[in-house]
């Protein structure tokens, strides 16, 4: 058991060596893997640095360019990007490659493996070598391209100055060449001075071009001096420009020849110019002169008048003609001589032949139309002639004629013709029509009248009639018409009351005749009824029939008259008077007869009666008779009037019939006295008595009738002579009244004439009218007056109305107050009349004072129009409201002059008419002046017009020349300061930069004069319409460059003061920095004390000072990369930056180089047993991590620098290391404590002896190894990476033979 248990130790100890010696191998096989990935990284690394350099290289000798300043500009761009981008990412590989040899060998080192040479090509010092040589390419291109910007910007600018010259000059030739070329329009004198002047111009501007030609050579010749390639383009084109610009000058001369002809030319067009536009003005004064004359129409106001002005309307034709004639002559011949020249203007009128033929064909029209409006005129004074005649033919006719024939046709003639007063009347009336056929002729003559009006009559020699002394006839005629109907209705009247008495008479008779032979009873009282009732009939009905007879008789008279008066057919009544009187006197017979029997009749029955009744009765009867009889014999009766006298007288017939009847009654009872006497009547003396007193009282009768008989005889006498003067009366007073009618209707006829003066006149016939009709009537009053004298003799009052008539002496009195009346209305009237005829006529007076006052004042205005000089008081003379208000003013006096019935007017030869003609003609006249004025005016205008163009043509050639000249300088000052604009900003300091400043200022002060100019440009070219348009571009383009450089001068001078500051910075921290340097080797130089630890102290102090310095160095570093970005090669100081670095390097080297070699001595002196070159790597790594130069390492540091030497350790085993390395505990790591710490690390290394046995063993302690040996205790991957670097020294049992030792011993010694 103890023996198995000692075999199974050794078996398992025998694993365990094995599984160590894998272990140990597979180390060693890890650790040469990460060492050739790192070597490989290395190759590849240098390789494609190198192949970069090389590249750069090839690129930074490149001298070929495009030849622009913008390729230039590209490349220094892609320098500067290279700088600061590709060169620093290259320069962090460079120290990648650097620390990665270094990691690699410091791990071969600490591994106690022989450090890694990198092949010659890819070795660190050919990479540096390679950097340097790049450097001093890049040195060399930035050299080139700083030459090369500004030799092509030089160039540039000049080309650019060259171009923009040339361009301008070829265009101003080639203008300029046009211009000459040009055959220009000449149409007036001002126009060939104008491009004389124009000319001359060119010739100054070509004159001053010269310089501009001679600064074109000269840039030429620099572009040429500068660039060879364009030589030959640039001499071309210089040449052609030099050729055209000289023969610009031949051209010149050739176009002023052509310019001097013409200028003779148009002086002699511009002579016959001015002839002619004399000759037009002077005619044309003379047309408007003649045309205004021509519009005078005085022909005259009558139609002699008119006649009259044919011989001086001939010869005023005659001598217009004349002159026109000769007028025109002269403007033809200048005329053609002008169109000869091929003349078509002239500024100096606006008349042409055309207008001078329009002119005198005016005149013509003038005299034509003066002709005419005379033949209107003449026509117009005939036709008012006619008018007048007509009126006065249609007027008399009226008067004369119509009115007389119409009342005669009215009255007589169907008077005479008419015997029935109704139809007379219906048939006057019918006829008469409301006298409508005198209104058809009184507005016939009434429209002649207004067409004379309206023609402007106002008086008419032919007639004296007016429209209202027409109208009063009329009147007249209406009057007397309706007086004729009056009688009519009279006459009408009469007659039906004379057929009605007549008729009624004629019937009564009819009636009565046959009854008049009276049927008797025979009986003594039937008869005595009969007689009783004839007594009645007598005294009344046979009575009254007998005075109707005499009324009717008396009526007859009365109609006939009438008839007689009125001319009309005599009067035929259906019972004529004749026959009346003839059947009233066989009534009389009849009746007599009649009466006769009646009493025949009484006296029988009477007889009877008495022989009846006795005595007594016959004697009561006798005495009752008596009794009646004595009672109407004695009684005296009044008589009213004639036909109570008629019937008192008819009564007392009867009476004295009756008496005369009852005669034989007394002698029948004087018979029956006796009879009784004789009978023996017994008393006797009763009945003589009785009988004797009967028969004495009837005696007594005789005496009574006789009495009573004159008395009624008297009393018809006197009713009779009343009745008669009655009658007269009531004729007196009939004819009085109607002769005061009558005289009333002539007296209100109130026409007393249609003048002043014939109303004047007409008061002496009015009052001698008034004097007859005063006497006449006072002679009617007389004659009224003494029948009514002899009336109130015979106690008769006419005080009131009778049946005789209705007129008293009150209505006698009235008439003659009616009469009075109508006489002081009369007068009255007449005195309107007057009053009014004398208004009228002041009216006609006022009228007429106003038409010549209008005339007057057309007249005047006439003359003032002579001084008239201005259209302005034309129109104001022309619109003054005076001449219309008074042709307004006459028109509405005229108006109210004919409404109220005023027409004619003897104070004025001037009509309405007249007025209206004469402003009409006034209108025309002013309108045709103001034509002439506006004509006047066109043409004054156009000529001012005319003027101010030829002005403003001179001011715009004036203008065009100032504009031209002035903007040659601008556009001259403008090439000047734009190139000074487009020179590049190539100063170097700040005094170069203020020099320019100083530059820039002189020019910018120009720029508001050459605003000035600009404004005074532009002023010019809105007048001229000149482009401006591009000088304006350029000008706003040069203020703009003007900005635009002076914020660039600005920039630069801020740049120059930065780059100032930069220089001045870099010189004084560069000698500053070179003087700590030299203080550092002085320093260094005295570190030779015996005591190595404090040589080693004070040299790695002053290392890590020369370190610290790293940061002022690169802070010379950042202002020379500023400088170099400025492309500022030249410092101002005696170094540059590349000595500096160089110094810096040098004197840290050389310090470090003593360092090492102190601690070299002091390292063997302590026996750390670490070979100098380990030292001196290690204190490459401890310095690459003292970020502050101060010799120790702070954590970061030290844990940076494990990782360095090859130790990937976490962060707590970091720390830990940390904490047992630093000794002192001062908290950071110093160089000897770092070097301690490697020394320990290293102690722990496997050896070469150690691998060799471990591969023995994995080997089964043979010489050489297999790959089955490797699996069993090694990675297959790690296996993989020995087997394809350990070599094959033979094969056993078909497995290859691999020799572990030789590859052991190669990673220990290569």
């Amino acid at each position: 058991m103890i023996s198995y248990i000692s075999l199974l130790y050794h078996v398992f100890a025998g694993d365990r060596k094995n599984e160590q010696a894998g272990r140990r191998v597979g180390n060693l096989v890890e650790f040469m893997q990460s060492i050739q990935m790192m070597q490989e990284e290395y190759e590849l690394l240098s390789s494609g640095l190198l192949d970069w350099m090389q590249n750069k290289k090839v690129v930074f000798m490149d001298r070929n360019f495009d030849g622009t300043v913008e390729d230039i500009e590209n490349k220094i761009d892609e320098m500067t990007s290279y700088k600061i981008g590709e060169k620093i990412e290259k320069g962090k590989e460079k120290e990648e490659l650097e620390a990665l040899l270094n990691t690699i060998n410091m791990k071969l080192r600490s591994n106690d493996r022989s450090a890694y040479v990198p092949p010659e090509e890819l070795s660190v010092a050919n990479v540096n070598n390679s950097w340097n040589d790049l450097a001093h390419e890049e040195l060399e291109r930035d050299e080139w391209l700083k030459d090369q910007l500004a030799r092509q910007t030089q160039l540039g600018n000049l080309k650019k100055k060259f171009g923009n010259l040339a361009d301008a000059m070829e265009d101003w030739i080639h203008e300029k060449e046009e211009y000459l070329a040009t055959v220009d329009p000449i149409l007036s004198l001002e126009d060939a001075e104008m491009q004389l002047r124009r000319l001359d111009a060119f010739a100054d501007e070509l004159s001053a071009s010269e310089e501009k030609m001679q600064r074109i050579a000269k840039l030429a010749d620099d572009v040429m001096e500068l660039d060879d390639f364009q030589k030959v383009n640039v001499k071309a084109r210089v040449d052609n420009l030099m050729s055209s610009w000289q023969g610009l000058d031949g051209k010149k001369n050739t176009k002023r020849e052509d310019l001097l002809e013409k200028l003779d030319l148009e002086r002699r067009k511009e002579a016959l110019r001015l002839k002619f536009a004399d000759l037009a003005k002077d005619y044309e004064r003379w047309a408007k002169e003649v045309v205004s004359e021509l519009d005078g129409r005085d022909f005259g106001t009558t139609l002699s008048a008119v006649e009259a002005f044919q011989e001086k309307l001939d010869k005023s034709d005659t001598d217009i003609n004349e002159a026109s004639n000769a007028k025109r002559a002269q403007l033809k011949h200048v005329w053609q001589e002008l169109q000869d020249l091929g003349v078509s203007d002239n500024r100096h009128t606006i008349l042409t032949d055309q207008d001078i033929e329009n002119l005198s064909n005016l005149v013509g029209e003038k005299q034509k139309d003066r002709r005419d409006d005379y033949e209107v005129e003449l026509q117009r004074q005939r036709e008012m002639e006619d008018k007048r005649k007509e009126f006065a033919r249609l007027a008399e006719e009226f008067v004369n004629t119509h009115l007389p024939t119409r009342l005669a046709r009215l009255t007589s003639e169907l008077g005479s013709v008419e015997s029935d007063p109704e139809s007379l009347i219906d048939m006057i009336n019918e006829e008469y029509a409301e006298g409508s056929p005198e209104q058809i002729k009184l507005k016939v003559l009434n429209d002649v009248a207004n067409e004379m009006s309206g023609m402007g009559i106002v008086e008419n020699r032919h007639t004296k009639h007016t429209m209202p002394s027409l109208q009063k006839e009329a009147a007249k005629f209406a009057d007397a018409l309706r007086d004729y109907l009056e009688d009519i209705n009279d006459e009408k009247e009469l007659k039906a009351e004379f057929d009605l008495l007549a008729r009624t008479l004629n019937q009564w008779i009819e009636a009565t005749q046959p009854t008049l032979r009276k049927e008797f009873d025979n009986t003594l009282d039937g008869v005595r009824a009969l007689i009783k009732e004839w007594n009645v009939f007598k005294s009344r009905d046979s009575a009254n029939h007998e005075i109707d007879l005499s009324n009717i008789q008396r009526l007859y008279e009365k109609i006939s008259s009438l008839l007689i008066k009125n001319n009309r057919p005599p009067f035929i009544p259906p019972v004529d008077c004749t026959h009346l009187n003839s059947i009233f006197s066989d009534f009389l017979v009849a009746e007599k007869e009649a009466e006769d029997l009646i009493f025949a009749e009484l006296a029988r029955q009477e007889e009877i009666d008495t022989l009846l009744k006795g005595f007594n009765a016959q004697c009561k009867e006798l005495e009752n008779l008596l009794s009646s009889v004595e009672t109407y014999l004695s009684t005296q009766e009044r008589a009213e009037s004639l036909n109570d006298a008629r019937l008192n007288s008819s009564m007392f017939v009867v009476n004295n019939k009756k008496i005369d009847g009852n005669n034989h009654r007394l002698e029948q009872l004087l018979k029956l006295r006796e009879t009784i006497i004789q009978n023996d009547y017994h008393t006797p003396q009763y009945v003589i008595l009785r009988s004797d007193a009967i028969s004495q009282r009837w005696v007594a009768l005789e005496d009574l009738k006789q009495k009573k008989g004159q008395n009624l005889k008297e009393t018809l006498e006197e009713e009779k002579f009343k009745e008669q003067n009655f009658l007269k009366y009531s004729d007196i007073t009939r004819d009085f009244t109607q002769w005061v009618r009558e005289s009333i209707q002539n007296i209100e006829d109130y026409y007393f004439g249609n003048s002043l003066e014939a109303m004047i006149s007409y008061e002496r016939e009015m009052g001698f009218r008034t004097q007859l009709d005063l006497s006449k009537c006072e002679e009617f009053l007389q004659d009224i007056k003494s029948v009514q004298e002899v009336l109130e003799s015979h106690g008769v009052l006419v005080s009131e109305p009778n049946k005789y008539t209705d007129f008293s002496p009150a209505t006698m009195q009235n008439f003659v107050d009616q009469l009075n009346s109508a006489l002081e209305k009369r007068q009255m009237a007449y005195e309107v009349a007057l009053s009014q005829e004398r208004d009228y006529d002041a009216r006609r007076v006022d009228w007429a004072e106003k038409a010549k006052e209008f005339i007057e004042f057309i007249e005047n205005n006439k003359q003032q129009l002579g001084g008239i000089k201005s259209l302005t008081e034309l129109q104001h003379l022309h619109n003054n409201a005076k001449g219309k208000k008074f042709l307004a003013e006459l028109k509405a006096d005229l108006h109210r002059l004919n409404h109220d019935g005023i027409f004619g007017n003897k104070h004025t030869p001037y009509t309405l008419s007249e007025c209206e003609n004469r402003n009409k003609k006034w209108e025309e006249y002013v309108q045709d002046r103001i034509e002439s004025f506006e004509e006047d005016m066109d043409l004054e205008k156009r000529e001012t017009a005319l003027k101010v163009e030829l002005e403003r043509i001179e001011r715009l050639d004036e203008l065009q020349s100032e504009f031209d000249a002035s903007r040659y300088q601008m556009e001259i000052w403008i090439e000047q300061v734009e190139d000074f604009h487009s020179d590049p900003i190539n100063v170097h300091s700040v005094l170069e930069i203020e020099q320019l400043r100083q530059k820039y200022d002189s020019i910018a002060s120009q720029f508001p004069s050459y605003e000035q100019v600009h404004d005074r440009l532009l002023t010019i070219s809105a007048e001229t319409g000149t482009e401006i348009t591009s000088l304006t571009a350029k000008f706003a383009k040069c203020r703009e460059n003007s900005t635009n450089m002076y914020n660039t001068l600005r920039l630069e001078e801020a740049r120059q003061k930065k780059i100032e500051g930069w220089k001045k910075d870099f010189a004084v921290e560069g000698e500053d920095f070179l003087k700590k340097l030299s203080e550092s080797k002085h320093l260094a130089s005295l570190a030779t004390s015996p005591d190595l630890q404090e040589n080693v102290n004070k040299l790695s102090s002053i290392v890590g000072s020369i370190e610290s310095g790293k940061e002022s160095l690169e802070q010379l570093r950042s202002i020379n990369t500023a400088l170099d970005d400025e492309m500022v090669w030249d410092t101002g100081a005696t170094f540059n930056f590349r000595e500096i670095e160089s110094a810096y390097n040098q004197t840290l080297e050389s310090i470090k180089s003593q360092l090492k070699q102190a601690e070299k001595e002091l390292l063997l002196k302590d026996n750390t047993g670490l070979t100098p070159e380990q030292l001196a790597e290690y204190r490459d790594i401890f310095g690459h991590f003292d970020k502050t130069r101060s010799n120790f390492l702070e954590k970061m540091g030290f844990f940076g620098a494990l990782s360095a030497i090859g130790e990937e350790v976490d962060e707590a085993t970091a720390g830990a290391i940390f904490s047992r390395v630093d000794t002192d505990k001062d908290g950071k790591i110093s160089f000897k404590e770092f070097t301690q710490y490697i020394v320990e690390l290293n102690a722990d290394r496997d050896s070469e002896d150690q691998l060799v046995e471990s591969f023995k063993l994995v080997a089964g302690e043979k010489e050489f190894v297999t790959e089955n040996d490797l699996r069993t205790v090694i990675e297959g991957s790690k296996v993989d990476y020995l087997i394809k670097n350990m070599a094959v020294v033979g094969e056993a049992e078909g497995h290859a033979l691999y020799d572990y030792k030789a590859w052991v011993a190669q990673q220990y010694r290569s």
